[in-house]
C-alpha cells in the first residue's frame, strides 16, 4: 500500500499497527515512493532469503565458474556484497 507522508504524519500509530500486521508501506513524497514502513519481522524475513539467495547463487557460481565471463563473475560478485543494490523491490512499480 502506498501513503502520502502528511498522513503517515498525522496517523502515525495506524500505520505502525499495520506493518505490524504485515503490511508494507511506501511511504511517498511528492507522488513517488521515498521509504517503506514494514515490520521488523518482515525485513528478518527478508533478509534471510537475501542470505539464502546470494548462498545459492555462490554454489552456482562455484559450479560454473570455469563457464563464466569476467564481466558476469564482476555482476554476481557485486550482488552477493550487496544484494539489496540490485534486488527488486518488494512491491508492485504499478503502486
Amino acid at each position: 500500500m502506498t501513503a502520502p507522508l502528511y498522513d503517515v504524519k498525522a496517523r502515525l500509530s495506524e500505520y505502525v499497527t499495520m506493518a505490524e500486521e504485515g503490511e508494507v508501506i511506501v511511504i511517498t513524497k511528492h507522488g513517488k515512493g521515498s521509504v517503506m514502513l514494514i515490520s521488523e519481522e518482515s525485513m528478518k524475513e527478508w533478509t534471510q532469503k537475501a542470505v539464502q539467495a546470494s548462498s545459492r547463487l555462490q554454489q552456482w557460481r562455484q559450479k560454473y565458474a570455469d563457464c563464466l565471463t569476467d564481466e558476469f563473475a564482476e555482476s554476481l560478485e557485486n550482488i552477493r556484497h550487496e544484494p539489496w543494490s540490485s534486488a527488486p523491490p518488494p512491491f508492485s512499480e504499478e503502486l
